[in-house]
């Protein structure tokens, strides 16, 4: 093999070269001279995003069942009832009784009035006489309208709601005689277990169904002219009188008071409890007791009236108290039952 002077190399190291050098030079010239490549064009994509707000639920209503039921509700409905049916449209009725007249109305009032003006027309006087004349209704006076008179209370309900003066029942009976006299008082005067009535001015009874059986009465016209002063200081004592011991008393104490347990009480013109005296007894020292107590803890008021004051500038409360007891028979079982009754009169000096 070989070599060459100048530079060494072997001849066929030198034509590979030089066939390598040839082909990269012809490459590269079919790379510069060949054409770019042409992309596509790219199309633009307008996109726009829509928010919108759901949908409004309709307001539901409660209306009348209609008369022709549905087998089946609708569905998007705004309208509720009572019954598995459908509304198919709303209406208001309107009536004749002191509310606008509806043309249904209007065309049965007129239909008189037409009649009786025919019989004007018709036949003779003669004719005429054989049949009772008919009235024609009142322009002022529809047939719908009620009375006035049919809207009054009985004497009753007036007592309950607006205090009447109405004396029917036998919770009065103490109204009807003379302020300071309890002799004609008949006890057990309503069913056990119905609690206290207070009976004021003129005869009004209130019901107070937390109190034991009996009556709260007032004694002189001074009690009365302060009525709601010595109502209030009455309640109170009365009150007292089941909690001081009054039913934990025997039958046979409660049997022995013959009379009233009289006490008088004195309070400061503050309404505060100053002393007692007792100026009568019942007869039964148990029951005197339990009085006395009871007025020593319920004779007190915040806020007494001026004019309820004696001379003394002091509040003189006079209370009169009795009980009474029976033996009846329980409606439940059928034994023998003990019915505990107590009434305070109570006055001012």
């Amino acid at each position: 093999m070989g070599m060459s002077k100048s530079t060494g190399y072997p001849l066929e190291e030198r034509v590979g070269l030089a066939i390598s050098i040839a082909l990269h030079m012809l490459f590269l010239g079919f790379v510069l001279l060949s054409p770019a490549p042409r992309f596509p064009d790219s199309n633009v994509i307008d996109v726009t995003f829509e928010t919108r707000s759901p949908p409004s639920t309709p307001r539901q209503q409660i209306v009348s069942p209609p008369q022709q039921r549905a087998d089946k509700p609708p569905e998007h409905t705004d309208r509720l009832s009572d019954v598995d049916a459908t509304a198919i449209k709303e209406q208001i009725k309107r009536g004749t009784e002191g509310g606008v007249v509806g043309p249904t109305a209007q065309k049965a009032e007129a239909q008189p009035q037409r009649k009786s003006s025919q019989r004007a027309e018709g036949p003779p006087q003669k004719e005429r006489s054989k049949e009772p004349p008919e009235r024609s209704p009142s322009p002022h006076k529809r047939s719908g309208d009620i009375n006035l008179k049919d809207l009054k209370l009985d004497d009753a309900t007036l007592a309950m709601k607006f205090g009447s003066p109405s004396k029917s029942s036998e919770q009065t009976k103490i109204a009807d005689s003379s302020p300071t006299d309890l002799s004609k008082y008949a006890a057990f005067s309503r069913p056990p277990g119905s609690g206290a009535t207070f009976v004021g001015s003129g005869g009004v009874s209130d019901h107070l169904p937390s109190l034991p059986d009996g009556d709260i009465t007032l004694l002189n016209a001074k009690a009365n002219t302060y009525a709601g002063f010595v109502r209030r200081v009455a309640v109170q004592v009365f009150a007292e009188l089941r909690s001081q011991g009054w039913e934990q008393l025997t039958m046979g104490e409660v049997r022995q008071i013959g009379d009233f347990t009289s006490i008088e009480a004195i309070l400061s013109p503050q309404g505060k409890f100053i002393s007692l005296n007792l100026l009568g007894g019942s007869g039964s020292s148990s029951f005197d007791s339990v009085v006395q107590l009871s007025v020593r803890a319920g004779a007190r008021d915040p806020n007494p009236p001026a004019g309820a004051r004696a001379e003394d500038g002091n509040i003189h409360f006079i209370f009169k108290a009795r009980s009474w007891a029976s033996v009846g028979v329980s409606a439940r079982s059928g034994g023998p039952v003990e019915h505990r009754w107590l009434l305070l009169a109570t006055g001012l000096e």
